[in-house]
Formats: structure tokens, sequence, C-alpha cells
């Protein structure tokens, strides 16, 4: 997160003193700071070249989105995130009760495995040389939550302070361990998980359009027509 000198961000976009405005001109207009969608830029990239596929995702936003003071009244600046798309590490959940409104103990083990620490920290890497190219360098001109410098350890460091998960939770209701291909769950009658979860493996791209996929998938399956695997066989029997 960087502050600027530059009063274009959205810092002030739900402010007491603007609200009022910038709800007119995005009711009459169409325009103003409520039209943007917040996570206005964004890009993948590889961690090394060898990769088949991007295993980052960088998000841009035009405001200081620290917790301390609160998105609204904050300085005018910038954020941008890195996103790890293939974790290696693994999680458990446990039922801590046999009660169904009790909550699940989660474990999430983030950074279990060093790869994921080694690629964040090229990922943010990345981020720091983005934010010191001529074009967005002069909307960057204070640091607001920056690592303290470049070497690994401050590097790690600052990753394992602010990491928070983001948008590509799933797998703890894995197809072909906890649900099967039409998504019913193994060992009892009658039940079928229909959403991000039944993912056996971390997409690289948001979950919603694979999540709407898997929905209309079940729908079809609920109904009665043929199956993926049904349609395969039929094709081979011509």
């Amino acid at each position: 997160m960087w502050r600027s000198d530059k009063p274009v961000s959205l810092a002030d976009a739900m402010s007491p003193q603007r609200i009022e405005a910038n709800v007119a001109e995005f009711e009459t207009k169409g325009s103003g700071p409520l039209t943007s969608n917040v996570a206005e830029a964004g890009g993948f990239a590889r961690s090394s070249d060898g990769l088949d596929a991007p295993d980052l995702q960088i998000h841009a936003i035009p405001a200081i989105l620290s917790e301390d003071p609160p998105f609204g009244e904050a300085e005018h600046g910038i954020t941008i995130g890195v996103c790890l798309l293939t974790p290696r590490s693994r999680g458990e959940v446990y039922l801590a009760s046999p009660e169904p409104s009790s909550k699940p103990h989660i474990m999430h083990r983030y950074f279990g495995d060093e790869d994921d620490m080694r690629r964040m920290e090229i990922g943010a890497g990345m981020v720091l040389d983005i934010a010191r190219q001529a074009a967005l360098a002069p909307f960057c001109s204070a640091p607001e939550q920056l690592p303290a410098s470049g070497s690994e350890a401050d590097m790690r460091a600052f990753i394992r302070r602010h990491a928070q998960t983001l948008y590509h939770p799933v797998g703890t209701c894995a197809m072909g361990t906890v649900v099967d291909h039409e998504l019913r769950v193994n060992g009892v009658e009658a039940l079928r998980v229909v959403d991000a979860s039944v993912m056996p493996t971390v997409p690289r791209g948001n979950t919603n359009a694979p999540t709407i996929a898997l929905a209309e998938r079940a729908a079809d399956v609920i109904r009665g027509l043929p199956t993926m695997k049904a349609e395969a066989q039929a094709e081979a029997a011509l």
C-alpha cells in the first residue's frame, strides 16, 4: 500500500463530506467514484519461466485498504496485492461437535509448504517492481504498508504478517473423495453438494463461473438428463 499526493483515488468515495454528491452523480449521470468495482485492474503472472500457466494473480485497487483508518476515510493512495493461485499447502477441517450448528475446527496451515512462501516472495517482488515503474510511481509517493526491505527475512515476515485468504477457497468436499461424479455425498442418501467445495483442485481463475457450471450440471443430473459418462458411452457405441 502506498499513499499518493494526487487526489485521484477512491479515498473519499464514501466520506460523509462527499457521499451525497457522489450518489447524485452516479444516479443522474452514471459516472463518478461509485461506478468503480474497486478492483479496477489486475493480471496474471508466472513465478518462473518454466510454468505452463500462471500461478500468480495481481489485483490493483485505487485506495488504501488498511484496517486503520477504515476504507472511506483513508488518505489517497493505492493497494496492489498478489495471490498465489496454486498453493501446495494443505489444511484440514474437523467436526468439533455432533451439533449441526457448531462451527468446524479448521487448521489452515498456510505456508506449510516452503514453495508457497518462495513463490509469494517472488510475487511480492513483482508488485514492488510494478510500483516503481514510471507510469505508476507518481501515484506511489509514500509507503503506507510495505516490507522493511527487499531481504528474504523482511519479505517473508511481511508476507506472514499481512497475507490473508482471497477468492478461491475450494476442496472441503472434493469430488472423488467426499462426493462422486454426480455430486452425491458418499455414504449418505439423498444429499448432494453443489458449490466450489467439490472442486478437487484450486482453479487458477475465479470460482464464480465454474460454480455456475457445476450448478447447471447438477440441475441436469437431478432432472434425469444424461450424464457426461452416459453421453460418452453412447457416442462410443455409435
